[in-house]
């Protein structure tokens, strides 16, 4: 694997793409259970929108250090961060900015969950297309137990993962979930004994082999007919479909297809 360019704030966010083309993001602060600081919501936003204007990068896989995913927001720093409504609302203005900056990625995205992925982690992995999670994994949303509304960003896309009455048993219970109540909840897309992160890059490299303006045309569709922005967006969906009519890799694809051999697609 080769190094990204390094984290220019708190060395707590780190990347490397494979051979493949999946970028890997770690959120590496395991002392603390990888639970990000103001600065690190900042910085992991700032990863995702490097990675969705690089054309190297065809997948990415988020995950977290030391055994956990994350324990989400840094309660700690909250007294100088978050005191105030002043201040809370700030703060969650940059968290939708890092979660929306994750769910409009271009590319596939998968959660290797491993540990806690609790609160804002739990928020972090459903930003994300695709959840990998093992059996040390534990999910939930203890926002009742601090005091606090879950931002309406967050609240979408968890009604949008598992409908409301789930949401509503997620957030109003504030418990952490075992990876089979994970499951039944639809929090998890895949499970595995251990090593998520090996499973996810698995999935990752294979989607990656699809043709990229299928993978980002149809990424955005969906995603607009989830947050029921479909109809005022119609003629940039359109664009998106006639873009793929007319590009290479549409050429490539039929090519390949008679000729019986895996297409070679450059994403234009």
């Amino acid at each position: 694997m080769s190094d990204a360019a390094p984290s220019p704030t708190t060395g707590h966010i780190l990347s490397t793409c494979d051979e493949n083309g999946v970028l890997i993001v770690t959120i590496d602060r395991p002392k603390k259970r990888n639970a990000l600081s103001l600065a690190m919501w900042q910085e992991l936003g700032n990863v995702f929108r490097q990675a969705a204007t690089d054309a190297n990068i065809l997948a990415v896989v988020l995950t977290g250090a030391g055994g956990h995913f994350s324990a989400g927001a840094d309660i700690s720093e909250f007294p100088r961060v978050r005191a105030t409504a002043e201040q809370g609302l700030e703060y969650d203005r940059i968290n939708d900015e890092t979660t929306l900056a994750i769910r409009d990625c271009p590319r596939p995205v998968f959660a290797a969950v491993s540990g806690v992925a609790v609160g804002g982690g739990l928020s972090l992995a459903l930003a994300c297309d695709f959840r990998v999670a093992d059996e040390t994994s534990r999910m939930g949303i203890p926002a009742g137990r601090l005091g606090l509304v879950y931002s309406v960003l967050d609240s979408r896309l968890l009604t949008e993962r598992v409908g409301t009455t789930r949401a509503k048993q997620i957030l109003m219970s504030a418990q952490l979930f075992s990876l089979e109540e994970a499951e039944g909840l639809s929090l998890v897309d895949y499970k595995c004994r251990d090593n998520p992160l090996e499973h996810a890059l698995l999935l990752a490299s294979s989607m990656a082999q699809t043709a990229p303006l299928s993978l980002a045309g149809n990424k955005t569709i969906l995603n607009a007919i989830a947050d029921g922005s479909i109809a005022d967006r119609a003629d940039e969906m359109e664009s998106l479909i006639a873009h793929a009519f007319d590009s290479e890799d549409y050429r490539e694809g039929q090519a390949a297809f008679r000729e019986r051999r895996p297409a070679r697609f450059k994403g234009c």
